[in-house]
């Protein structure tokens, strides 16, 4: 029986649930969240409707997905699972079908490979809403549970494709015409995720020449995260200088956010892949709208947008805040600094190989390297240098020190006067030299982030060092 100490362990936090296998990431606890949506599902009158289940790379994913699956079935939920790992932005695609009302994917993205988690997509094609995950909440607390003893290795069942019509959307949002006269030499980690050799299967009909590592599936991930960021993304850096390649990308553990290096080696942060997009979109397709992104990013964003006679609306950390402007308003380009970004006419979702596409076809309609067009945005409106910091830390101690400084912030950071304070998602600092720096504390994990950017490195890497002293103080 399950007792209410593993019910407190399924928590949905920004971007859904998360624990580590078998600890509290277990058949048990996934059949139970099933059960959940089925019913809520019945609650809501939508047992007609259809569920897509969608699964990673990950240790065991396609049978926890095969659980799901078998629970909603048997609670009489018409319920189709996918026939293959597929990137995260081609279940929420499944998710648009008609008739569709949710989406279920097994993925824990880029957290360490002893993790797993279930991500819910909505009808819309993007996560759901906080009350969806609030109802699940307060439904797994009041559940009765009943045990199923399906096995794993159940009879095989029909299953759906649901990589061929992602695959095709994205190559129609493409412009190929572009693309297949680019003469582009691409480096291409996968990360041993879902993103595979999809990068390939979409470039194959065009003059891109392209050479990859790690497409094969490995759910250790070499030990390491499959996460799109310095300085995980030396494999690629390494790569990209070996074989004089003009742009590097990485997708992450499911394939929803990318991350660039320039033919340098240089990471290109999405400070400034945001804009460069949001601007060539504007210019080269001629379509209209706003953009939206998170508070970890630098306003550069909202310069350019203002620049064009638009707005840029600014979230708290999470995609679903991000989405969640996008269906209310006319936006062009969505996302967040850590490389998930949306686009109009496609799914208000974040989506790695879109945006791997389209960079590539931005830097062949600009005829121009991809470190030329970062540098001609730096000097167009301002520079942007930008450091990040993760640390494992007790999370009361952090929710502590984080308390104490909304409450009593400082009135200098790194001997610099703070002239700006925001408390919208944890607490933002603006500083007299331009640097800005986000101290948040993770929803899922005992973890605390820092986020610095500014137009000068120096003064960034200080603001980040006086942060953490700040943030990570074992005496408060």
């Amino acid at each position: 029986m399950i007792g209410d100490n593993t019910v407190d362990s399924i928590y949905f936090g920004t971007d859904g649930w998360r624990g580590i296998i078998g600890e509290t990431f277990t058949f048990e606890n996934v059949r139970r969240v099933a059960q959940g949506v089925a019913q809520l599902l019945k609650n809501r009158r939508n047992l007609n409707k259809m569920v897509v289940i969608g699964y990673d790379c990950r240790f065991m994913s396609e049978f926890f997905a095969r659980a799901v699956y078998d629970e909603l079935t048997l609670a009489g939920v018409h319920a189709a699972l996918s026939d293959r790992p597929v990137p995260t932005p081609a279940l929420s695609f499944a998710a648009t079908g008609r008739n569709c009302i949710l989406g279920i994917m097994i993925t824990a993205s880029h957290n360490p490979h002893f993790y797993n988690g279930i991500k819910f997509k909505a009808h819309y094609g993007g996560p759901v809403m906080p009350e969806f995950t609030v109802e699940m909440t307060r439904l797994l607390k009041r559940l009765k549970h009943t045990s199923n003893t399906a096995p794993v290795y159940a009879p095989p069942i029909r299953m759906k494709d649901f990589l061929t019509t992602y695959l095709s959307a994205i190559s129609s949002y493409a412009n190929f015409s572009l693309l297949k006269k680019a003469r582009l030499k691409v480096a291409v980690d996968s990360m041993h995720s879902t993103g595979g050799n999809l990068f390939e299967q979409l470039l194959k009909n065009t003059s891109i020449r392209i050479v990859s590592i790690r497409t094969e599936r490995n759910p250790l991930f070499d030990y390491d995260l499959p996460e799109p960021a310095p300085p995980l993304l030396e494999p690629l850096t390494r790569l990209v200088y070996r074989e004089k390649c003009d742009v590097g990308l990485a997708t992450d553990g499911d394939a929803d956010r990318i991350g660039i290096v320039d033919s340098n080696g240089r990471f290109v942060t999405l400070h400034y892949l945001m804009p460069l997009l949001y601007e060539y979109l504007t210019h080269s397709r001629r379509i209209k709208g706003d953009a939206v992104r998170t508070t970890s990013t630098d306003n550069l964003f909202d310069e350019v947008c203002a620049s064009l006679g638009r707005r840029c609306y600014e979230v708290p950390v999470g995609f679903k805040n991000v989405c969640e402007v996008v269906l209310e308003r006319n936006i062009l380009v969505g996302g967040e600094e850590s490389g998930g970004v949306c686009y109009k006419n496609h799914i208000p979702e974040r989506d790695g190989l879109l945006s791997g596409l389209l960079v590539l076809e931005m830097m062949s309609a600009r005829k121009m390297s991809l470190a030329e067009i970062v540098r001609d945005m730096a000097r167009r409106f301002h520079p942007v240098e930008y450091l990040r910091i993760d640390k494992v830390f007790e999370r009361e101690k952090l929710r502590r020190n984080l308390a104490v400084l909304q409450n009593e912030p400082p009135e200098r950071l790194a001997g610099t006067r703070i002239v700006g304070i925001d408390l919208k998602d944890g607490i933002k600092f603006y500083l007299q030299n331009g640097c800005w720096m986000l101290m948040r504390v993770s929803d899922t994990e005992p973890k605390g982030r820092i986020y610095v950017g500014g137009p000068n490195l120096k003064d960034v890497r200080r603001t980040l060092r006086a942060g953490e002293l700040l943030l990570f103080r074992k005496n408060s």
